[in-house]
């Protein structure tokens, strides 16, 4: 995309998200002087309306930013993050979903209605899972909080240029090669507020501090791990200052790390061990990030002869890296050494899948991938993996089956839509492809192209006897929104 369509689209994007929150009816408070705990935020801004809000923010990030849809890494985060919810004991009425961006600062955000977005320069620059759980759940704390709430009590009117700057930088910042631009986005106008989605005021970040280390520590997490967390990004942003954005919109001090430590404290010292799936999801980041070149596959195999890649998790990134780059001989051959040693271990699983689907040899891997489905139903990972191993088997009709028995993954994995959309068209379900289609578009915020799309599946004979009602019903949403839309223009 040209740096021209990428402003253009920008300039758009923050111009929707202005129309966006003036739908949205809220009053400002009489009093600015808040409680400690968010309760007076509903005043300002329903829960509802705060969740109408993020949907349609999250259908332009689906469409606008480079999110990673790696199911691994997603089933992971996903994972990750309601271990979190689960011990925050405000969570338990808020709907979350966690998603990453493929960017290689450190830094993780809130959206309003619980979206928890996290940069995989996060997931890769963190030394251990604690240090990335303590970021996640004090993202958790910044929703649970009603911050953003609160933010627009105090500030009604600044509120919406406020949240569309932040999401508007995080496309600049997904699209260029510095972050630059995005902190100018962030931090260029002396009339809106500097710390994007919330203002992140000091007693929110504090407020946001300490729910998040209890949370941890109810998670089964080190707690210690917030503020040495904090002094290795203090210490570091010195020399790498555009790396650290965290920092940029989570202002820090020597006082916020002492009481953090201090925090950390009064919780009882215990073992935490560490599971290999976080490891295993990092080293794949990397090798899925990583732009191929001749330079860096050399270096890797040096470093791999050298006796670098001294942990099972390094050999399986170096594994995923040569697999990207055909390099399948060798790939297999790391693989196979991994699986023999841990069989039950499913990152080396799906893997070797890949591997055989780019041979042509899904049958290979095709009743080892059910296996595990039938220990692990559910997981968003094999699932993928099944359905497309069923696919390059000639198998669309139960590729099909397998999606449909799972059609609520695609809530939190849109993409998928796209699989099933291929599974239905070569399984001869042709009336379902332009729903699922549909589908796909209005996940993306693209409600023209949905719309169309719902239209040509209303023009075609199905045996679905509730496909029209489902697909009307999608139809009257889109007509609802287009309308409020143009009553504002």
């Amino acid at each position: 995309m040209s740096n021209f369509n990428i402003r253009t689209t920008i300039v758009s994007f923050v111009y929707f998200s202005i129309f966006l929150f003036t739908l949205v009816d809220t009053t400002k408070a009489a009093n600015n002087n808040l409680p400690d705990i968010g309760s007076s935020a509903s005043q300002a801004l329903s829960l509802a309306n705060e969740q109408a809000i993020g949907d349609s923010y999250m259908r332009q990030l689906r469409s606008l930013a480079p999110l990673m849809n790696d199911p691994e890494v997603n089933d992971y985060i996903q994972h990750l993050g309601f271990k979190l919810v689960e011990n925050n004991l405000r969570a338990s009425d808020r709907p979350f979903l966690f998603f990453v961006i493929q960017n290689s600062t450190i830094n993780a955000f809130a959206l309003p209605g619980g979206y928890i977005g996290v940069h995989t320069g996060l997931i890769t620059k963190t030394d251990n899972e604690s240090e990335l759980a303590s970021v996640i759940g004090h993202e958790i704390a910044h929703v649970t909080q009603r911050h953003l709430a609160r933010r627009i009590e105090l500030q009604n009117q600044m509120a919406i240029p406020t949240l569309a700057a932040f999401v508007a930088a995080v496309l600049i910042a997904s699209q260029s090669k510095s972050s630059d631009g995005a902190i100018a986005a962030l931090t260029g106008s002396q009339g809106l507020a500097q710390q994007a989605i919330i203002n992140h005021t000091r007693s929110n970040e504090s407020e946001a501090d300490r729910i998040g280390i209890t949370t941890m520590f109810r998670a089964g997490f080190d707690p210690d791990a917030v503020a040495s967390f904090f002094e290795k990004m203090q210490a570091n942003s010195r020399y790498q200052s555009n790396s650290f954005e965290f920092l940029r919109t989570h202002p820090l001090s020597r006082n916020r790390i002492t009481d953090a430590r201090l925090r950390a404290s009064e919780f009882p010292n215990r073992p935490v061990i560490e599971k290999p799936t976080y490891s295993l999801i990092k080293e794949k980041i990397i090798a899925l990030t990583a732009r191929i070149t001749p330079t860096l596959l050399q270096s890797s195999i040096t470093r791999y002869k050298d006796g670098q890649f001294n942990t099972d998790a390094n050999i399986y990134g170096y594994a995923v890296l040569l697999s990207r780059a055909k390099q399948l001989k060798q790939a297999e051959q790391l693989l196979q050494s991994l699986i023999k040693k841990s069989p039950n271990q499913t990152s080396y699983a799906i893997a070797m899948a890949e591997l055989n689907i780019i041979k042509g040899t899904p049958k290979y891997s095709l009743s080892i991938i059910q296996d595990f489905l039938d220990k692990i139903p559910g997981n968003l990972a094999l699932i993928e993996m099944n359905t497309k191993l069923l696919l390059a088997n000639n198998q669309p009709e139960k590729a099909r089956e397998l999606m449909l028995e799972n059609i609520h993954m695609t809530l939190q994995a849109p993409y998928l839509l796209k699989l099933l959309s291929r599974a239905q068209e070569e399984s001869g379900h042709h009336s379902e492809v332009f729903e699922t289609e549909g589908n796909y578009m209005l996940s993306m915020g693209d409600l023209i192209g949905a719309r169309n799309q719902y239209y040509q599946a209303l023009n075609i004979e199905t045996e679905d006897p509730y496909a029209r009602q489902r697909i009307n019903s999608q139809l009257a949403r889109i007509k609802e929104f287009l309308y409020k839309r143009s009553l504002r223009h």
